[in-house]
C-alpha cells in the first residue's frame, strides 16, 4: 500500500468512533466555518477532506436549490457520511471518494470551497491548493481550517502564553496531563513510537500557500477551545483523532495495546488523585480568501 492508502485505511477502522467525537469536538469549528463562507441559496460547495460529513451535512440545509458535495479518500468515513445523510446521494448532498490534489470536477464548477482539519494532511498542500481554486468560480470563497495557534501578539496569544506557564508548573507537579503529548511519551516508553512517517506537516504558511495558489484577500479568524476529560474519553480520543499515534496502534498487537491502555489510565488515575486534570487544548485558524 502507498502511504495514502495506509491513511485512508486507517480512518477506516476507526469512522464510527471518529464520528462521534467530531461531533461532540469539532461541532463548533464546523459552525464558525460555515459562518466565515457566507453560504447563499442555489450555491454549489465542495467539502474537501469531509470524512464524516460534518461539514457538509449542515451546508446541505443552506444551499436550498444549489448542491453539496463532499470528498474524501478514506470509504469507510464516506460511508459513515452517507448513513448520516439517510441516503447513497441526492440532488443536494453526496459524497465521493477522490484525491484532493486531484479533482474530478471541471473548471469553475463551484461558489465555495471548504475544508476543516484536512489539509495539513495532504502529501502536497500546494497541489490540493491550487485545485481548489481551479474549481472555484470567479468571486467564490474559499474557508480553510488548519490547526494552529493564534496571530502572534493578540490578546489569544498573550493568553495562551500565560495559560501555559501554568500548565508547565502543573505538569512539573504531577497535576496535568495534556494531548496527545501525554499518549506519545507512554508509547515511546512501550518500544510504540508513533508513526513518523504520516505526521502531518506543522506550521506551514498558509496564507503565503494560499496566494502560491492563486489566492488573493487572505483574510484570518482564530478559535480555540480547552476541555478537561475523563481519563477513557482521554485515551478513545488521542487514539482516534491523532493520525501517528492511531497508524502505530493498528498494527500493534492487542497484548501491547492492553498494556499500553492499562499504563495510560493508570497514570491518568494518578492525575486525577491529585486533583489534576486531562487536558485536550484544539484550535483552528481559518483562512478566507477568493480566486483571482
Amino acid at each position: 500500500m502507498t502511504n495514502r492508502q495506509l491513511d485512508a485505511a486507517s480512518y477506516n477502522e476507526v469512522a464510527a468512533e471518529f464520528d462521534s467525537l467530531a461531533e461532540r469536538f469539532t461541532t463548533p469549528f464546523a459552525l464558525k466555518m460555515l459562518d466565515l463562507a457566507r453560504i447563499k441559496s442555489g450555491a454549489q460547495v465542495l467539502d474537501v477532506g469531509t470524512g464524516t460529513g460534518l461539514v457538509a451535512l449542515r451546508a446541505a440545509s443552506m444551499v436550498a436549490g444549489g448542491r453539496v458535495v463532499g470528498i474524501d479518500h478514506s470509504p469507510g468515513m464516506l460511508d459513515q457520511a452517507r448513513a448520516k445523510a439517510g441516503q447513497p446521494s441526492s440532488d443536494v448532498l453526496s459524497f465521493r471518494q477522490m484525491d484532493a490534489e486531484r479533482l474530478e470536477f471541471p473548471d469553475g464548477s463551484f461558489d465555495v470551497v471548504l475544508s476543516l482539519f484536512a489539509l495539513l494532511h495532504f502529501p502536497e498542500p500546494l497541489d490540493a491548493i491550487r485545485e481548489m481554486h481551479r474549481v472555484l468560480r470567479p468571486g467564490g470563497r474559499i474557508v480553510v481550517g488548519v490547526g494552529e495557534g493564534p496571530s502572534l501578539l493578540s490578546l489569544s496569544a498573550i493568553a495562551q502564553a500565560a495559560r501555559r506557564a501554568g500548565d508547565l508548573v502543573a505538569s512539573a507537579c504531577g497535576r496535568l496531563l495534556t494531548a496527545p503529548d501525554f499518549l506519545h511519551r507512554v508509547m515511546r516508553e512501550h518500544g510504540l513510537p508513533p508513526e513518523s512517517s504520516h505526521q502531518p506537516h506543522y506550521y506551514l504558511p498558509i496564507a503565503h500557500l494560499l496566494r502560491l495558489g492563486g489566492f488573493r484577500h487572505v483574510r484570518r479568524h482564530w478559535l480555540g477551545r480547552r476541555e478537561k476529560l475523563g481519563a477513557n474519553e482521554f485515551w478513545r480520543l488521542q487514539i482516534t483523532f491523532d493520525s501517528p499515534a492511531r497508524m502505530r496502534l493498528q498494527q500493534a498487537s492487542s497484548r501491547d495495546i492492553t498494556s499500553l491502555k492499562d499504563d495510560f489510565l493508570g497514570r491518568c488515575q494518578e492525575v486525577q488523585a491529585k486533583n489534576g486534570a486531562l487536558v485536550y487544548s484544539y484550535a483552528a485558524m481559518f483562512y478566507i480568501a477568493t480566486p483571482v
